[in-house]
């Protein structure tokens, strides 16, 4: 299983718009796990935990924000990385449906996914 996530991953990560989806879930994952610790004052791991919990919508409710721009921020901050998580799992999701995560697979595609001939 784990291989062939990474080689779903491999083949997604070919597609320019899964690498900017990436990198934005890493920039908005960790403004958000430094903001957390500099305004609630939590450890870097507690914020980025809660960071990833939010974007995930999971929310256990052991952290919440206590400062009202804290409150701001979660909204707004949850509102942009539902989407990117969502798009990230779709893109890897596709990747390993059209057999491109399959380790091993000697076939190329182009970067639309299609076939070369």
């Amino acid at each position: 299983m784990t291989r062939r996530f990474l080689a779903a991953f491999r083949a997604a990560w070919r597609d320019r718009s899964f690498r900017g989806v990436t990198a934005s879930i890493v920039v908005l994952v960790v403004s958000a796990t430094v903001f957390y610790s500099l305004t609630e004052g939590w450890s870097v791991l507690d914020s980025l935990y809660f960071s990833v919990v939010t974007g995930l919508t999971i929310g256990y409710g052991d952290l919440a924000p206590e400062q009202a721009v804290s409150k701001v921020f979660t909204m707004i901050y949850a509102l942009l990385s539902v989407g990117l998580f969502v798009t990230f799992g779709t893109t890897l999701a596709r990747a390993v449906i059209s057999g491109r995560g399959r380790p091993g697979r000697t076939r190329h595609h182009k970067d639309d996914g299609s076939p070369t001939a």
